[in-house]
């Protein structure tokens, strides 16, 4: 009996599932942080740990399920970014032989659209906008919380600091915002000790106190909600320029709400639907479409 695998793995951590070829599925499993840029050694335990957790529930669904799966499929945060020997130190490292590495955001887009086309709006710790049409990915953003993940989890935690920290210096407005900040953290120091050493899931926790400021009417916060909208909107419609008809598709924590937010301000332009499945579910889909791995995807 064949097994797929996929897993999906990002800044607030990972779910990975096995499938037979009949169709019965394992549960879906829960495993920790997987960045193959922040934390490539992390990455590496963590998912060989959950895709031996999942052969293992193979193995339970079906005893002629033993030996090594048809083909796995990692959609991971950083996979993008990372070098190329880093993904192959990775497969390297994995207890199975058909491997096949790609980033988070391709595997919600097939997700997203079973294989067809459609745009992907993806905002949680981190955040990317990439569009598949005629099978070509294309991706902007999603470069990281250093160099941008705008209008993130992360990035709103990190803005929230900086923010804040201008106010006390008097650069900058107060608000609920700020003052919840100040409150949290008591004084300048320890909002730079805390950031010293955060990771972006520590600074994504934040995410919350700007929302729920930005919806009390805060302008620190609201402001910082526009910006982020506003990189979300730009990048949505420089993908659209060549079908501008396509549909998109918010995920993850942020994504539908703010997607929303976009399109109470462009209306008609931005034509939301729901998606069709999770990341998870365009990981294992590609996982029995090898042949759509071997597919070249833009940059």
């Amino acid at each position: 009996m064949e097994v797929f695998i996929g897993l999906d793995g990002g800044g607030s951590g990972c779910r990975a599932q096995a499938m037979l070829a009949d169709g019965r599925h394992g549960p879906v499993l829960h495993g920790g942080v997987a960045n193959l840029v922040s934390d490539p050694d992390g990455a590496r335990r963590e998912v060989s740990a959950l895709l031996e957790r999942c052969a293992e529930s193979a193995r339970a669904l079906d005893a002629a399920a033993a030996g090594d799966p048809a083909q796995v499929v990692l959609g991971l945060a950083g996979a993008a970014e990372a070098e190329a020997g880093a993904t192959g130190w990775l497969r390297a490292g994995l207890p199975f032989a058909r491997v096949t590495v790609l980033g988070d955001v391709e595997i919600a887009l097939r997700g997203a659209f079973e294989g067809g086309d459609g745009i992907v709006v993806a905002v949680g710790t981190g955040s990317v906008v990439a569009s598949l049409r005629g099978g070509r990915v294309r991706r902007l953003g999603g470069h990281g919380f250093v160099l941008g993940d705008e209008g993130s989890g992360a990035w709103m935690g990190r803005e929230a600091l900086r923010r804040s920290l201008h106010a006390g210096d008097g650069l900058g407005p107060r608000g609920l915002l700020v003052d919840r900040v100040l409150a949290r953290f008591g004084t300048p120091g320890a909002m730079i000790a805390f950031a010293a050493g955060a990771r972006p899931a520590g600074f994504a926790a934040l995410a919350p106190l700007v929302m729920e400021a930005e919806g009390a009417g805060c302008p620190v916060a609201t402001a910082i909600v526009d910006e982020g909208c506003g990189w979300l909107t730009r990048a949505i419609m420089r993908l659209q320029t060549e079908a501008p008809d396509q549909a998109v598709v918010a995920l993850g924590g942020l994504g539908p709400v703010l997607l929303a937010r976009i399109q109470r301000r462009h209306g008609a332009r931005i034509r939301a639907v729901a998606p069709r499945g999770t990341a998870l579910d365009g990981a294992l889909w590609l996982a029995r479409h090898p042949a759509l791995l071997r597919e070249g995807t833009a940059p």
